[in-house]
């Protein structure tokens, strides 16, 4: 039986423990930011979803309007009073108002089934979700961006989990240097030994007790390297974790300038859908009663095309 403890290496056992449990809770945040990231991807895909459908709704809108102005055009050229081009004009507007539907139909599909793989389901699984909300949420661009940047610097598991990762790095250069010292030793030992055949006597039992002193004389020089290194790991890490830091109040500040635009743009893009919805019905009104072209008539509705858009990609966002 040997049992032998280490009495006292000036440091290095604590430091060997301390950076265990450092890389144990860089470990735990790094869990931590690859579930956000997991969710944030799935909220994306969410997001893109929903902004096809609703793309793909505006497409069918504007079939449905390319179609009234086609009606008009043929009603207007069996009357006499317009020309066979004014009814192709309609008639190729709605062939590209279709288009759009079309391409828009098999983008829908694709994000379905892109959502479906980031949840972690096959992409042909058959399910639904609901449509784009007409009040997007925007509470969030009325706060101050300074809270919203102390938050997620005090919140992000990534910048956390970097955090630690620093710690750890100087923890080490503590182990590295006291591998360098000298260390105290205790060992002790005992042993019994059976005779056979026992002239004399039938066992006999050994005792022993050490306490070594090591220390390291001369290695090269590698000692000092070792801790020269360790220092310059850690200093990268503290480098790596200024530069995420900052990269995080990069990201916050980008994400709060995009929301404030977004918010304003809600409101902006519905008075504008507005305002092209009513220049619509006046020019197809004054299509149909012969005093307004084809033309004006085009240029209305595909100005009514855009401005859908223009709201939906501001809801999106």
């Amino acid at each position: 039986v040997n049992l032998e403890y280490l009495l006292l290496d000036l440091g290095g056992r604590a430091a060997n423990a301390e950076d265990a449990r450092l890389g144990l809770l860089a470990a735990d945040w790094t869990h931590n930011a690859t579930i956000q990231s997991v969710v944030l991807e799935v909220q994306r895909s969410f997001v893109g979803y929903l902004d096809a459908k609703a793309r793909l709704a505006a497409a069918g809108d504007a079939v449905a309007e390319a179609k009234a102005a086609l009606d008009a055009a043929t009603v207007r050229h069996d009357a006499g009073v317009a020309t066979i081009a004014e009814v192709l004009q309609a008639r190729t507007a709605l062939s590209q108002a279709q288009l759009s539907v079309d391409s828009l139909s098999g983008e829908v599909l694709a994000l379905r089934g892109a959502l479906a793989t980031v949840m972690g389901l096959p992409a042909t699984t058959p399910y639904d979700v609901s449509d784009l909300p007409s009040e997007p949420p925007v509470a969030l661009a009325s706060s101050a961006v300074e809270e919203l940047i102390a938050k997620a610097r005090a919140a992000r598991p990534d910048l956390a989990a970097a955090r630690m990762q620093a710690e750890r790095a100087a923890t080490h250069v503590q182990a590295v240097r006291a591998d360098g010292l000298p260390k105290v030793t205790a060992s002790a030992s005992a042993g019994r030994s059976y005779f056979r055949p026992s002239t004399f006597v039938d066992y006999g039992d050994t005792w022993s007790a050490r306490l070594l002193v090591t220390v390291p004389l001369f290695t090269g020089f590698e000692s000092r390297a070792n801790v020269a290194k360790a220092a310059e790991e850690a200093a990268a890490a503290a480098a790596d974790v200024e530069a995420l830091d900052q990269q995080v109040i990069l990201q916050v500040w980008s994400s709060y300038s995009a929301l404030k635009t977004a918010a304003q743009m809600v409101a902006t893009s519905r008075d504008l859908v507005a305002s092209a919805t009513q220049s619509e019905r006046v020019a197809l009104g004054r299509y149909q009663e012969g005093v307004g072209t084809i033309i004006d008539l085009l240029a209305a509705q595909a100005a009514l095309s855009n401005a859908r858009a223009e709201v939906i990609g501001a809801r999106s966002t």
